[in-house]
Parts: C-alpha cells; sequence; structure tokens
C-alpha cells in the first residue's frame, strides 16, 4: 500500500492519508487530483496546524541512490525508492571538448582557447550532476510533505595510502557540496558512515538493497513501511532543439517519458515510461525491461512529468 499525499488549499504538506480516506475526499467534493503519481490530493480548505515530520535517508552512490522517507514519530516509511544516476556525463563532456577543439582547426565559428581562467574550487560535472539529482528529488519532496532533516552516507578516504588523492578526494567534494546544498535548504544534515547503516539494516532485518540501507538511516526503531518500490529517472532539463535525430517528440499523444499502462497479452497490465516512440510500437521502462514494447491502441495516459520519472 502506498500513503496518498496531502496539500492543503495554499500548497502547505499535510500528514499523507490512507488512499481510502483520499477517496472518501475526493467523492465528496473536498479534494482534488494534483498528481497522479505519486498520488497527490489538494484540500478545498486550509490547514491551521498541519502535524508531522519527516526524515530522509539518502544511501548515496556513484550509479544508484537509495532514498526513504520516514515519520520521526512513528517510523512510518511513506516513500521508499531508488534514483537512476547518469552514466553519460564524462563521454559527453569529453564529445563537446573534442568537437570544440576541432571547430579551431577548420577556420569555422569557435571560441578563442582560455588561460588561467581557472577561479573558485569546482567540482567535476559528472559528480555535480549526481549530487544535483539528489537535490531535485528532495525539492520535488519538499512540495508535498514535511521534510526536516536527510541523513546521508558518508565515507572515509585513506588520503596516505591512494596517491590519486593526497591532496584532495573527487568523493569528499561531492559530500561536502551536497552537505552545503541541503543546509541552504533549510534542513538539518546528519552523516552516518557505511558500517553503521549495515549493523542497523542487519537488526532491522531487511535485506540489502539500497533501499533499505536508505530505511536503516532514517528509522531508529522497527520501520513500518507503508509505500511502493519506486525507480526515479532525473529527466534532462536542457534539450537541444536542433538534435537531428530527435525529430519525433510526440506521436498518437504520446511523448517521451510520459507515464502509460498498457494491456499485454503475457504481462497483463504493464506500467512504464516511455522510452522511444516508433511506427508501430511504444517503448517503455519497466522494472523488468529497459525497452518493453506495447501498442499505441492498448496504451493509456497516466502522467506528464516535467522534471523527474517515477515508476513503480
Amino acid at each position: 500500500m502506498q500513503k496518498v499525499f496531502v496539500l492543503d488549499k495554499i500548497g502547505k504538506p499535510c500528514l499523507p492519508c490512507h488512499p481510502a480516506r483520499a477517496r472518501k475526499l475526493l467523492r465528496q467534493n473536498k479534494a482534488k487530483v494534483i498528481q497522479v503519481v505519486p498520488f497527490t490530493i489538494q484540500l478545498n480548505y486550509v490547514i491551521d496546524n498541519p502535524v508531522g515530520s519527516f526524515t530522509v535517508g539518502v544511501d548515496d552512490g556513484s550509479k544508484h541512490v537509495g532514498v526513504a522517507i520516514a515519520n520521526d514519530k512513528t517510523n512510518e516509511v511513506v516513500f521508499k525508492g531508488q534514483i537512476e544516476l547518469r552514466q553519460d556525463v564524462k563521454r559527453l563532456m569529453k564529445q563537446r571538448r573534442e568537437y570544440r577543439r576541432t571547430r579551431r582547426s577548420r577556420k569555422l565559428r569557435h571560441r578563442q582557447p582560455r588561460f588561467n581562467n581557472r577561479t573558485g574550487c569546482k567540482i567535476l560535472p559528472s559528480i555535480r550532476c549526481r549530487k544535483e539529482s539528489i537535490l531535485r528529488f528532495l525539492k520535488d519532496m519538499m512540495k508535498r510533505i514535511n521534510i526536516v532533516g536527510v541523513v546521508v552516507e558518508e565515507v572515509k578516504f585513506n588520503h596516505a595510502k591512494h596517491r590519486w588523492g593526497q591532496q584532495f578526494s573527487l568523493v569528499e567534494q561531492g559530500k561536502n557540496y551536497l552537505r552545503e546544498q541541503i543546509l541552504n535548504l533549510g534542513l538539518f544534515y546528519r552523516s552516518i558512515f557505511g558500517y553503521e547503516t549495515k549493523t542497523r539494516r542487519i537488526d532491522l532485518g531487511l535485506s540489502k538493497t539500497h533501499s533499505n540501507d536508505a530505511i536503516s538511516m532514517a528509522c531508529t526503531k522497527n520501520p513500518f513501511i507503508n509505500s511502493l518500490e519506486w525507480i526515479i529517472k532525473p529527466r534532462r532539463t536542457k534539450v537541444w532543439k536542433n538534435n537531428p535525430t530527435k525529430v519525433n517528440n510526440e506521436k498518437n499523444g504520446f511523448r517521451h517519458y510520459d507515464l502509460v499502462k498498457a494491456t499485454h497479452r503475457t504481462k497483463g497490465y504493464v506500467i512504464g515510461s516511455i522510452r522511444s516512440l516508433k511506427a508501430q510500437v511504444i517503448t517503455l521502462r519497466t522494472r523488468w525491461d529497459n525497452n518493453f514494447p506495447v501498442s499505441y491502441n492498448k496504451a493509456k495516459l497516466l502522467q506528464r512529468f516535467n522534471g523527474l520519472v517515477y515508476v513503480f
């Protein structure tokens, strides 16, 4: 069962409710649906003193990030999932650098080489993209739930043992950047080490997954899980409009990254995010297949995402 997120009339986050209570509010015209996935309703009246405070556990990684949101008072987990991070940033940055350098030798419009322009302490674009994905998730969930703090898993780096990190560590740079940005959001920040996470997870009797590691960081006692297992994929915020390979952006009312529900002859009901729009079929990103084909006629639009894509 997945709890329903609730907002009041002015958009203030309230305590998540049971799906039956949400259906009752919708039938009585006391609320309206503002987002299907994750299901969020907005009340027609203002709540003066909303209750409930929540903590987010973040199992930070280079490819997958486990997240979990738990109630501070009842240890109820209202959301858990895994963020799929981009792995092509380094390759695209290298490709852009090579294109820029070859334009200078072909007498085309180009930027002149720069010298001595490295000002300030900047982190690598690939590391910044990973941390920004976590921050985008936090900002999106803060719109529908009262988050007061974040617990992040820290790592230790042996500067004396590894010669490539004697002066600094790229991992530590990313962690420091994430901590500064979380504090700028007005949330309290707490760190925990990996061995502590493992001990808590074993004591709670949870299996080894990224989301369960995040649950063990956010909960101090036995958790009561009321959430599906979500997959969060950050969309690219800037798209090259003149890209010749992206000529088909919409077909039969469907767009890329739309969440659809389709019927399949062997799988039954299939829910996934649109990966490509082909001539005869749509290919979906699902939990078991990253390129699952379904028919246009048997697909129904559930949600059109703007920034983050949620799949369950």
